[in-house]
């Protein structure tokens, strides 16, 4: 930014010196001809060269920092949306995140291409114009400038409306944006229902919005320009009326009147590409806008308790010594659903209240909706209480280093996602591991004859959404990436929904004999997990309405005895 003001600067002191070299051409031609007009002419035309060159570097340079900036704002943005709060999803969905990070970013380019840092430097031009055309005729400078001024404050006044126009526009790029990421996530279950014609017609809506936003600002545009041009005209006729005027009077030579005139143009051209740049600013306003909102969206007050790393595991069981221990409280807990999205229904948990030892399974069960999700959401600190307090090791969860914290409980969710890369990128999610430690945990879970059986190893391409992969296979790819984090606390979500009571059973073992021993959350429909459970938690619409030991709450809840049947 400085090299680029430095330029603009140079640029305009040069410039500046222009008009006064023109005028003495004009003077020394009047008087004694071309070979002595030469020597002016070749230092106009020198100086002309010399600040189309600074001109072109500082455009170089301005589009370099421009597009570092780009790239900078680009990465945070991506960064800050990769932390957005799990209740906040709602009204930031994916797609509008993806359309924050690209098309939002790459407006920041203009503040350096044709913004405030330009807009400086040419104010040491108008300066410098104004002061030489107050020595050449105070009078018709205070003509001119009245007019130019004038002139200026109606564009601007009119240009008001750019902004309005510019800034919905690049709302309707972005909402068309996110329309065809969601489209694309959901490529395959759209040719699975044959419902293409369901997603071009919502394409073809967000495309015609953004036709008819683009439409108002084009048409607005091009009633600006032909305004502005009329202006500028109009300005600058009545100034060569009264300058006409002048020089009859004998008050001005006619080369101090084309210097005059250089200079006038000099302070005009800026104002005949106000609305351009008026636009461009909206832009960038309004795509920092939205980041900054994004921002304040992820802005959490600073943790307090760190909690130590694990420092070794035996037999797939983590050490005792320093880290989480695995001591569950929850204390009148609720959770309200956002904007009431519930339904009939104001709370996603309300008033929960238990306490698991560390080292202790809960298999929690509940009809679809019935809170077992939100608990798991609680404890991996995707979302916090609305109301009551949830502890762990006897200390407040919010109090928690987040990222301490989370490198200590292991989640696994029903999806198992896997991303695009190798079977070591999915393994490590940038851990820095050897290849000895992947494939003992490889091997534990069960896949080291699947792996090992195909070119190129833990270099095996994944493949876009784990289509290389089935179902059994990426839950044990999940179940092995989890191992890696050596968990002290273990989160199950529903993660055999979906599998058939073969692999249900050995999922359920795999777990049990690699992670035994740790707390562990698991929540399923039926009697899933039953078997190795040490404590069950029943929810009902959000509420509890049983805890305890399975056959003590067994032979007390119908509800429960009505879930395992199923």
């Amino acid at each position: 930014m400085v090299l680029v003001f430095v330029g603009t600067v140079l640029s305009s002191l040069v410039s500046l010196v222009q008009p006064l070299l023109a005028g003495s051409i004009v003077g020394v031609l009047q008087g004694g001809g071309f070979l002595a007009a030469l020597p002016f002419g070749v230092v106009l035309a020198g100086l002309a060269v010399f600040a189309s060159g600074v001109t072109a570097v500082v455009n170089v340079v301005g589009a370099k920092a421009g597009n570092r900036t780009v790239r900078a704002f680009r990465d945070e943005s991506a960064a800050i949306a990769l932390r957005v709060p799990a209740d906040k999803l709602v009204q930031h969905p994916t797609a509008d995140l993806v359309a924050r990070c690209s098309i939002d970013s790459e407006h920041l380019s203009k503040v350096f291409s044709q913004g405030p840092v330009q807009a400086l430097g040419g104010v040491v031009m108008v300066v410098g114009a104004l002061f030489q055309m107050a020595v050449l005729d105070p009078v018709l400078t205070i003509s001119a400038v009245g007019l130019t001024v004038t002139c200026l404050v109606f564009i601007i006044v009119i240009s008001n409306r750019l902004t309005s126009f510019s800034f919905h526009r690049q709302e309707a790029q972005g909402a068309y944006v996110a329309e065809v990421t969601r489209a694309l996530d959901s490529v395959l279950t759209l040719r699975a229902f044959v419902a293409d014609k369901f997603a071009v017609r919502r394409l073809d809506k967000s495309s015609q919005e953004l036709l008819e936003a683009a439409n108002r600002g084009d048409r607005a545009h091009a009633f600006m320009s032909p305004v502005v041009t009329i202006c500028v005209q109009a300005t600058l006729l009545v100034i060569v009326c009264i300058a006409v005027v002048r020089v009859q009077a004998g008050v001005l030579s006619v080369e101090q009147l084309v210097s005059f005139f250089m200079y006038v143009m000099l302070i005009i051209t800026p104002i005949t590409g106000s609305a351009g740049t008026v636009m461009d600013m909206a832009e960038c306003l309004g795509a920092l806008r939205r980041i900054i909102d994004l921002r304040a969206v992820t802005d959490q007050p600073a943790s307090r308790i760190q909690i130590r790393p694990v420092d070794a595991q035996v037999g797939g069981v983590p050490s005792v010594g320093s880290g989480l221990v695995g001591e569950v409280g929850f204390r009148d807990v609720s959770v309200r659903y956002p904007q009431a999205g519930g339904g009939n229904r104001e709370y996603a948990l309300s008033g929960v209240s238990f306490s698991v030892p560390a080292g202790s399974w809960v298999a929690m069960t509940g009809s679809s909706g019935s809170g077992k999700s939100t608990v798991l959401s609680l404890l991996e600190k995707f979302i916090v209480p609305t109301e009551g307090t949830i502890v762990v090791d006897r200390v407040p969860l919010g109090e928690h280093d987040d990222d301490g914290y989370r490198r200590q409980v292991g989640y696994i969710e029903q999806a198992c996602p896997l991303f695009s890369g190798t079977v070591r990128d999915n393994l490590l999610l940038g851990r820095d591991i050897d290849d000895d430690r992947c494939w003992e945990i490889i091997r534990q879970v069960g896949l080291g004859e699947t792996i090992s059986a195909r070119e190129g190893g833990l270099d095996t391409p994944v493949g876009e959404s784990a289509y290389a992969f089935s179902g059994g296979e990426r839950q044990r790819l999940a179940i092995a990436r989890t191992l890696v984090g050596q968990p002290r606390m273990l989160l199950l979500d529903e993660i055999t929904s979906g599998l058939d009571v073969v692999n249900r059973e050995q999922i359920m073992n795999l777990i049990r004999t690699t992670m035994g021993g740790i707390t562990t959350f698991a929540a399923g429909h039926g009697h899933f997990g039953m078997n190795i459970a040490d404590l069950v938690l029943v929810l009902d619409k959000g509420r509890l309405v049983e805890f305890g030991p399975p056959a003590e709450v067994h032979r007390r809840s119908a509800l429960f005895r009505s879930l395992v049947a199923a």
